[in-house]
């Protein structure tokens, strides 16, 4: 018999309302839109159908995580988890991309070039200015950040999987082997990374993987922390 340990349910936070515009937002500390806040309720109400009920909750220290995160709590009319709210699960910084509309810096930089800082794994964009990065720093209002000093400038998915990897290790693993439920709250990026770790995807592959807007993952784990199986919660509610 397969030993299993908790439940983790992942969550690309809503549409923020530079999706909409069609924006490079990584660490700009953007709000949801009028679409992300609905997004967000309509997967509370999924998971209090579905009967869940969590332990723990993880997000980002940036307001399209964290507030896709209480509104899905408030729907799902349970009492307030545990909550860690942490930059190492913010989206990739994307350094002179940030606040650019995609169209814009395609121009500017080339279309191929932009493909690969935004598909690949190694390659950064240029960095940002050091007083522009300072200001997105301080707009985080996380006392647990360090200084902007000694935060990059600008991140490949490499280095994001690098700093997500410690919240991982030191919160959400502990957490499932305890057999706790977590509902984690993130971005596009600090996802992919994770999943790249987590389902061993190469370096070429992970280009290919995408992580959507408001639709939940159900994540099972063995005593290992192996994953044994990943469902969207569609299928979930679909197969009962």
């Amino acid at each position: 018999m397969t030993l299993q340990t908790g439940t983790l349910v992942v969550l690309r936070h809503g549409q923020s309302i530079w999706n909409r515009a069609n924006r490079f937002t990584g660490w700009s500390d953007v709000g949801l839109s009028v679409q992300g806040v609905a997004d967000a309720q309509r997967v509370g109400e999924r998971l209090r159908e579905a009967g869940f009920r969590f332990d723990l909750a993880v997000t980002s220290a940036l307001l399209r995580a964290t507030d896709t995160l209480a509104h899905v709590l408030r729907t799902l009319e349970q009492p307030p988890p545990r909550t860690v709210r942490s930059w190492r699960l913010n989206d990739r910084h994307y350094g002179m991309l940030t606040g650019m509309e995609k169209d814009e810096a395609a121009l500017a930089y080339g279309a191929e070039r932009v493909r690969q800082w935004r598909r690949g794994f190694d390659l950064a964009p240029p960095a940002l200015d050091a007083d522009l990065h300072a200001a997105l720093v301080r707009a985080l209002h996380d006392d647990a950040m360090p200084h902007a000093d000694a935060l990059p400038r600008t991140e490949s998915l490499r280095d994001t999987l690098r700093r997500v990897l410690p919240l991982w290790d030191e919160c959400v693993a502990p957490a499932l082997t305890r057999g706790q439920s977590v509902l984690m709250v993130g971005h596009g990026n600090s996802l992919r990374a994770l999943f790249k770790q987590l389902d061993n995807i190469g370096d070429d592959a992970i280009a290919s993987v995408e992580v959507a807007h408001a639709e939940p993952l159900v994540m099972k784990f063995d005593a290992t922390l192996s994953v044994i199986s990943r469902t969207p919660l569609a299928a979930l509610a679909a197969s009962r």
